[in-house]
């Protein structure tokens, strides 16, 4: 069917509106479960007692200082655990969520790795099966290398067990 300049096409109907929640209105759905009761009272007065620490200055202080001292604690933990198979970078990002509870630049550092993961899985994921499977075996290699590297260095810890060590003497340097 040709229109010529003057006519339209018939115009089509919007779809009625989705009904929204009334400011103060419960939504309606499902009831939340006592276990979600629970949750959500927790975190009520989780909330409560942070706010009156949040008003002491030397209570604060302090508290800031412990969180700063247990996420730092946990990231320099992540970091040592990147070369070494296992949630590193996991580890890391927990450290940095803890301290990203109570310092800024700590959840804008937090957000900025979370970006860059997904970076990395888009364009990881982008790519061909080989090249996937040529980089994990890269970095296994450079992870073994590094381990092998410093035991050769350090030498086996005294608490390694006789079976580990009896396999890991045919390994030239350690």
């Amino acid at each position: 069917m040709q229109h010529t300049r003057d006519e339209r096409p018939p115009a089509v109907p919007d779809p009625p509106p989705s009904p929204r929640p009334v400011p103060g209105q419960v939504a309606a759905g499902p009831a939340p479960s006592a276990h979600q009761h629970r949750v959500r009272r927790l975190r009520v007065r989780l909330h409560a007692w942070r706010e009156r620490v949040r008003a002491d200055p030397h209570r604060n202080r302090v508290y800031r200082a412990v969180v700063g001292a247990v996420g730092s604690f946990v990231v320099v933990l992540g970091l040592a655990l990147v070369p070494l198979p296992g949630p590193g970078w996991l580890v890391v990002f927990g450290g940095l969520a803890v301290l990203a509870t109570e310092f800024a630049t700590a959840a804008r550092l937090k957000r900025w790795g979370e970006r860059a993961v997904h970076r990395w899985g888009r364009w990881l994921a982008a790519r061909s099966l080989v090249t996937r499977a040529a980089l994990a075996g890269g970095t296994a290699a450079v992870a073994t290398g590094a381990l092998w590297g410093y035991l050769a260095w350090q030498g086996l810890p005294g608490w390694t067990p006789q079976v580990v060590t009896a396999q890991l003497q045919w390994l030239p340097g350690l």
